[in-house]
């Protein structure tokens, strides 16, 4: 497996069109959610890639400075194929997402908009509920906060 993050100027016109097409996969069509995915934000995100021994690409997310999304440092977009996901390679993508913004940033707070169904999913890497659900792209949502100058 292959980890990268890169600015989205440093994206490859195969890796933008990857991306894309593994959100669309997951999103639109896995979880029938229909929604405008080129909402601006990539062009100021980290992009976190994990890719397979093939070079495909099997996990992704986007690391979003404060002010973007939400006033606090924001994660969004958490991706893990069908095949990968209950192996660990998702908390592994956020914790390296966190650690991302506590050495480059220096952060202290990362907020998300959760999927309800995965709210345990983001308590085990330390996020806690700070919302009621709410609807969001036709699922329910959760806001989760990480408070980064408690972890250990």
């Amino acid at each position: 497996m292959e980890w990268s993050i890169k600015q989205f100027s440093q994206l490859s016109n195969v890796e933008v069109y990857e991306i894309i097409k593994l959100r669309t996969d997951v999103f639109v069509v896995e979880q029938q959610s229909i929604y405008s995915d080129c909402d601006n934000k990539d062009l100021e995100a980290y992009h976190l890639q994990l890719r397979d021994a093939a070079g495909r690409l099997v996990g992704y997310l986007r690391i979003l400075n404060q002010g973007v999304s939400y006033p606090t440092y924001s994660i969004g977009r958490v991706i893990i194929t069908s095949a990968l996901r209950g192996s660990g390679f998702g908390e592994q993508m956020l914790q390296r997402a966190i650690a991302f913004v506590t050495s480059h940033w220096h952060g202290d707070v990362i907020t998300i908009s959760a999927q309800q169904q995965l709210t345990r999913f983001y308590e085990r890497v330390g996020f806690a509920i700070e919302s009621q659900p709410y609807i969001e792209d036709g699922i329910y949502h959760i806001q989760m906060r990480l408070e980064l100058n408690n972890q250990s």
